[in-house]
Formats: C-alpha cells, sequence, structure tokens
C-alpha cells in the first residue's frame, strides 16, 4: 500500500461518517439534499405521520416568494431545507430554506409560510454564453445547514460560497470562489468541516477558462476566516462531468459521483460512464466503476449522468446503488467499486424501463431512496420515467399500467451466496416521478408535471427541418420545455405495499424540475417552477 493511499484511507476514516452512523445521528430536520449525507431520502427520525393517518394530509400553507421564474430556467427553487428550534431574536423557530435564480435565499417560518428574512446576492458578472434550457446561467444547487454552528452554506451564480446564520442572515463565512461563474453545479454536502459540490455540462466560465471542467470541489470552512478550496477534474472540458441532482455522497472511500458520458481513460484522467470515489477534500481518485457497456452507453446517450448515488449499510457491507438512462440498477460494494477491474457490480438488475432507448423521457432521472423497516427489510425507490421493461422486473404488486412513469420498490436480498435485488411493487401511473421521501413508513412521491422531451422535434430528432417546421430557437425551445403536461401532485404511499394512502389531486397547479419533497417537523414540503412553497401536514 502507497503512501498516499494510507494517507487516503486515514482521512476517510476521520471525515466520511459511515451509514449506520448516519442514521444513529438522525435529527427530525432536513439540512441536506436526500436527508443526510449519503443521499439516503430517508428521515428516520421524523413519527409524526405515519400510515395511519398520512391519509388526512391537508395543504397548510403555501407562499409565493418574490424570484421571478424564467422559461429557460426549469429549476427556479432549489429543494426545501427544514430546521426546527432555530434561537431567533424573535424566540425559537422552525425554519425553511430555499434559494431561488435570482440568488436570493429565503428563510421562511416553517409552522406559518411568511417569510422570515431574505438576502439577495447580485451578480454584477456577464456568462460566457446565452442562456439556455440546458444551461441557463441561473444558480440550482440546493444548499447544506451546519445545525450545530447556526449556519446555511449556498452559491449564488458568480460561483461564490456563502455562509450566512440560520436566525438571521449574517454573513459568517468569508465569501470565496468555488465553482466557475455561472456554473451547473449540484447540490452542497457537508462533511466534518468540509463542504462538497460538484460540477458537470461546462455550462460555467469566465474569460480566463470559458467551459468549465467537470469537477469535485471541497472547501474547508474549519476556519470561517480562511476557507481553503480544493478540487478534483473528472475530464478536461465538457464531456465525463459529474451528474447527479444530489451532487458528492458520503461513504467509506470519501464523496462519490456518477459522471455523464464521455471518453473512459483514466491514465488521462478521463472518467466518462463512471461511478467515482473522490478522497476526503477532494485529494485525487480513490476508486471506480465502469459499466462494461460504457461504449453503448456512450453511443445511446444513456450515461450514468442522469442518476445518482445512494449509499447504505447492509449487514456487514456498505453498499452503494445506482441507476440511469439505461434503466438498470447496480448494486456496489462501496468499499471496492467494481472489483480489481473496477467493471464488476455485486449485482446487476434487468433492464427495468426505456426499451426504446430514448435518451430523454425514458429511465432513472434521479437517485433512488432507501428504507429499512422495523423487520430490518431494506428497500430501494427507483423514479423510472416511461413504461416498465418488458423484461424487466415483474411486480408481485402493481396499480394499473404506467406509460409515463412510476415509482419501483425493490428489497436488497441474499442469493445464491451473494446479493441480489426483489420486485417488491410498482406504483400507480406517474408523470413524471422525481426523487422520493421516506419516513415512517410512508413514501412520499411527487408527479412533477414536466414535459420531458428535450427537443421539439424529437422523437424525430434534434431538429424540426425534417418535418417541414421552422428550426428550433432558444426561447421557442425554452417555452416548450417551461410548459407542462400536467399538473403536479403529492402521493403519499405505503413504503412496503404501494398503497396510494394520499393524492394531493388538482390542487398544486404547476410543475417542477429536478426537485424532491422534505418530510420534517410533521409536514412535507415541496417548491414549484413558480416560485411557490407549500406544506402539507395534519390539521389540529
Amino acid at each position: 500500500m502507497s503512501k498516499k493511499t494510507i494517507r487516503w484511507a486515514l482521512a476517510a476514516a476521520l471525515l466520511i461518517p459511515s451509514a449506520s452512523q448516519a442514521q444513529l445521528a438522525a435529527t427530525s430536520d432536513w439540512l441536506t439534499f436526500g436527508y443526510d449525507s449519503q443521499r439516503s431520502g430517508w428521515n428516520a427520525a421524523e413519527t409524526t405521520l405515519s400510515p395511519a393517518n398520512a391519509g388526512r394530509l391537508k395543504l397548510l400553507w403555501n407562499t409565493q416568494l418574490a424570484t421571478p421564474p424564467l422559461d429557460v430556467a426549469l429549476s427556479t427553487l432549489t429543494a426545501p431545507l427544514a430546521v426546527e428550534g432555530v434561537e431567533t431574536a424573535q424566540g425559537k423557530k422552525n425554519l425553511l430554506f430555499t434559494v431561488g435564480i435570482d440568488d436570493t435565499i429565503f428563510a421562511l417560518d416553517a409552522d406559518s409560510g411568511k417569510v422570515f428574512w431574505q438576502k439577495t446576492f447580485p451578480n454584477p458578472g456577464k456568462p460566457q454564453r446565452p442562456a439556455t434550457t440546458n444551461c441557463a446561467n441561473t444558480e440550482q444547487a440546493t444548499p447544506v445547514i451546519d445545525k450545530d454552528a447556526g449556519l446555511v452554506y449556498f452559491t449564488t451564480s458568480d460561483g461564490k460560497l456563502r455562509g450566512l446564520s440560520l436566525a438571521a442572515g449574517d454573513e459568517r463565512l468569508t465569501p470565496m470562489p468555488f465553482v466557475a461563474p455561472y456554473s451547473r453545479n449540484w447540490s452542497l454536502n457537508l462533511i466534518h468541516g468540509v463542504v462538497y459540490t460538484a460540477a458537470g455540462r461546462g455550462c460555467g466560465g469566465d474569460a480566463a477558462q470559458p467551459i468549465e471542467p467537470g469537477s469535485v470541489s471541497a472547501m474547508d470552512v474549519s476556519d470561517p476566516a480562511h476557507p481553503q478550496l480544493s478540487r478534483f477534474l473528472t475530464g478536461r472540458g465538457r464531456p465525463a462531468g459529474p451528474w447527479g441532482r444530489g451532487g458528492p455522497v458520503a461513504g467509506p472511500k470519501g464523496v462519490y459521483v456518477q459522471t455523464a458520458d464521455g471518453n473512459h481513460d483514466p491514465a488521462a484522467g478521463i472518467f466518462g460512464n463512471a461511478v467515482i470515489a473522490v478522497a476526503p477534500k477532494a485529494y485525487g481518485i480513490a476508486d471506480s466503476f465502469t459499466p462494461g457497456n460504457w461504449k453503448y452507453l456512450n453511443a445511446k446517450d444513456l450515461d450514468l449522468g442522469s442518476g445518482g448515488p445512494v449509499i447504505f449499510p447492509f449487514q456487514n457491507r456498505t453498499l452503494l446503488a445506482t441507476s440511469s438512462k439505461e434503466a438498470v440498477v447496480y448494486l456496489l460494494d462501496a468499499q471496492n467499486l467494481g472489483g480489481a477491474d473496477h467493471a464488476k457490480p455485486l449485482f446487476q438488475s434487468p433492464r427495468l424501463g426505456n426499451d426504446a432507448e430514448e435518451y430523454y423521457g425514458h429511465g432513472v432521472w434521479g437517485e433512488i431512496s432507501t428504507w429499512q423497516s422495523a423487520q430490518g427489510e431494506r428497500y430501494l425507490y427507483v423514479p423510472m420515467w416511461g413504461p416498465p421493461g418488458a423484461a424487466g422486473f415483474q411486480f408481485p404488486r402493481s396499480y394499473g399500467p404506467t406509460p409515463h412513469g412510476s415509482i419501483m420498490a425493490l428489497q436488497v436480498v441474499e442469493k445464491d451466496g451473494g446479493l441480489a435485488l426483489a420486485p417488491l411493487w410498482m406504483s400507480r401511473d406517474l408523470a413524471v416521478p422525481d426523487n422520493v421521501a421516506v419516513a415512517n413508513g410512508v413514501v412520499y412521491a411527487v408527479q412533477t408535471g414536466e414535459q420531458t422531451l428535450q427537443h421539439m422535434g424529437n422523437p424525430e430528432g434534434h431538429g424540426r427541418a425534417a418535418n417541414g417546421e421552422p428550426p428550433e430557437t432558444i426561447a421557442g425551445l425554452a417555452k416548450f420545455r417551461s410548459t407542462p403536461l400536467t399538473g403536479m401532485v403529492l402521493y403519499a404511499l405505503d413504503a412496503q405495499t404501494g398503497k396510494e394512502l394520499y393524492s394531493s389531486g388538482k390542487l398544486l397547479a404547476n410543475w417542477v424540475h429536478f426537485s424532491q419533497p422534505s418530510v420534517a417537523l410533521g409536514k412535507v414540503f415541496l417548491v414549484s417552477h413558480d416560485a411557490r412553497v407549500y406544506a402539507f401536514g395534519l390539521r389540529r
């Protein structure tokens, strides 16, 4: 073992909590995307709502925020974060946080929905290229909260990392360049004094470096007056950038990300279509997994970038589960991604969807969530776009045809001396599902209602000339992409059976893109494209 490997192993042991430790430290707050640093989506400490009373959910409040939505920016607000009992000048408050595309951070009273404070950080810079639906030149990364320190960390479109007090929005961190201006970076994670994010797609840049390369960035904020930045590049330009709206995920070897299509040449420092473990503080690569069919994934644009890792304990192992537009679910050993050749998973499912092999509107878009029942059964919840695959799993329970999408529930099981996934249930039709949240035996799923075609000429192709129609314009595509197919709906489903416990029906008229509900403080919180925040709960 090299000295560098030993240093990484020691750093990982000190800086990266295990998945089991994360569950022991569970709080009733929702402080980061996916609830915890492993992105489980499971609030193990939330007990107010249950399968017995979820059917009595009511819309408690909805608040219109001042951020103006834009057609070109598909995500107007970041996923909501909730904190219980913040000490403020007005007494203890339960607060909800979200960041808008206009670089405004909002703190709402989680009980009433009223804006408690808000701060805007105008960006005087000029983007390198016009805004498009792929690169909107706006902020989209969900913040992360350090409750013990009373701080919320977030990025703004100028690429800077900022830290404000939860109670009043006072600046407590020297603002520091973290990613490129106008970056398409993903949700922040906080692990023992280090804030992480990942950037992909090459959206950001400045005059010195017009295209931001794919990267994992780490900012040591243990000394707020002197933050320290380090960075690991996953490629040399736009290809092979890290995706996954959950951003970097904490695991035993560091932080884990997965990358979009691009060449795979580790010797040259290019990691396309891979799951990568990046050493603590982004000090190099610690491990990787690349599917054996990565060239096929590149050719069909079915890359891993549409998904993201979730890490969890199972018996004596720490596992990683993930998927992609190909709709194959992988189980990996987080301690040894892919074995000696970095290409062998512990288990690989059949294709669960996307028989059409489309790069849009089908397959897995979003992270898998996980839950463990009181009986010790480990479940995975897969947000599938489009109908199930013909050769995929046969689900013992299903709730009708699912032409638009569904939540697929799988159980991690031992089989033939190894591990496998067993199908349990498939939800009702959802057009289309996003990452779910789980708490106390209930799965909270959102039908987003969004337009999933990426071009006005789909499925024939990117252009429209072949159909005798005018060519696609940036404005025309933005209007097309921001016109929903149907309304948002919040569903509560029984975590073990998939039975529908609650539906919000037509209460939510708008839509949402690349988000997740949060479940905390006895409520379910979600946001929509028209800059509204909603709270559902039980009326007293």
